[in-house]
């Protein structure tokens, strides 16, 4: 398959209810619709009792699952915990009534034996909240089934509202990331090729393209999670093909700090280098920024562009690059080795872009 991606660029009315999506408003306005409609759907149907328990578990929900599969796995975390902690707390409590104090001995040992055959199913916080109501409601059968009823369908109107309701668009996150991150990069890069990068914006720099490099991490993996384990929502069908493209760029992010980290702690012996072998170096690297600024126009969906004809690079012409700058000392080596891996990678999105 085709790792090419062709899809027009967002609207803007798409492109704002993208952002929106990811802010914090959206997480109140979804906190709200799960109190709104939790509470009062069961009000209007004549179960009041079961309101405030059906909306705080909605609430739950949405506060808690950061992501569509987060809200999905904690959803079925909560109400497995409470379909086997409410239960069976409540017959053992029949069973050793009147005497509760053996019920509360034994309580732990019944539920805690069950929770540690398969951990990973449970969640432990809402383990220990229904044991305790049962040693609280006792025998009151009702209350059991306000209980189950509100968690059960509370924590199902939360994963719907994640689902349908500004669902985060992870997926616009990495992309406006990898334009973030391509910007800086390039700008950083272009500045040490032409000798222009004083040593005390290395640092900055550094630190600016590490964070962006986490955040992108970090969507990848949400957006990976939710494609593999929620019902997959336009928003995510729309970047699936990109998921390659995110992990690479990311890995070149990564590769760029590292190399900035060298240059920094290593800045000295750089400028103490033949300078012939130095100046040759940065020609090279800016050589290589000229590839990633092309593959960063590919990668940019802000603007409708036809797909790259042929790949920025090669890794033949790397090898011509690389085999024409012997690494005669350590140092030489070391800035080698970092020049190589920042072209390699580029190779690699340049067979991603154009496939």
């Amino acid at each position: 398959m085709s790792n090419v991606y062709t899809h027009k660029p967002l609207t803007p009315f798409r492109r704002a209810f993208a952002r929106f999506s990811l802010s914090e408003t959206a997480k109140y306005t979804k906190l709200t619709l799960g109190l709104w409609i939790g509470f009062f759907i069961p009000s209007l149907l004549g179960y009041p009792d079961a309101a405030v328990s059906l909306a705080g578990s909605a609430m739950l929900t949405l506060a808690l699952g950061s992501s569509i599969s987060a809200a999905r796995s904690y959803f079925y975390k909560r109400v497995l915990s409470n379909v086997v902690a409410m239960p069976l707390g409540t017959l053992l409590i029949w069973l050793t009534a009147p005497h509760l104090w053996l019920g509360a001995l034994l309580l732990p040992v019944l539920i805690f034996g069950i929770v540690g055959l398969r951990p990973s199913l449970f969640q432990m916080t809402s383990v220990t909240v229904p044991m305790t109501l049962v040693l609280y409601t006792g025998e009151h059968l009702p209350l059991l089934e306000q209980r189950l009823i509100g968690v059960v369908l509370g924590m199902l109107l939360g994963f719907i509202l994640q689902q349908v309701a500004f669902p985060p668009d992870h997926g616009y996150w990495a992309n406006t990331l990898v334009n973030d991150g391509n910007a800086q990069s390039t700008d950083t890069f272009a500045q040490l090729a032409a000798g222009k990068l004083d040593r005390a914006q290395i640092k900055p720099a550094t630190a600016r393209l590490r964070a962006l490099s986490t955040n992108l991490k970090q969507a990848h993996q949400l957006l990976k999670t939710d494609i593999e384990q929620a019902w997959v929502s336009p928003h995510l069908k729309r970047n699936r093909a990109r998921l390659p493209l995110f992990a690479c760029y990311q890995e070149v992010f990564d590769s760029l700090v590292n190399f900035l980290e060298t240059m920094n702690t290593f800045h000295d012996q750089f400028a103490a280098l033949d300078a012939s072998w130095r100046e040759a170096f940065l020609q090279r690297l800016g050589e290589l920024v000229a590839a990633h600024r092309q593959l960063a126009e590919a990668a940019d969906l802000r603007e409708e562009r036809p797909p790259l004809s042929m790949p920025p690079l090669h890794m033949e012409e790397l090898r011509h690059l690389i085999e024409d700058l012997p690494g005669s000392t350590v140092f030489t080596s070391v800035y080698l080795g970092h020049l190589s891996g920042y072209g390699i990678l580029l190779c690699r999105l340049s067979e991603l872009h154009t496939a």
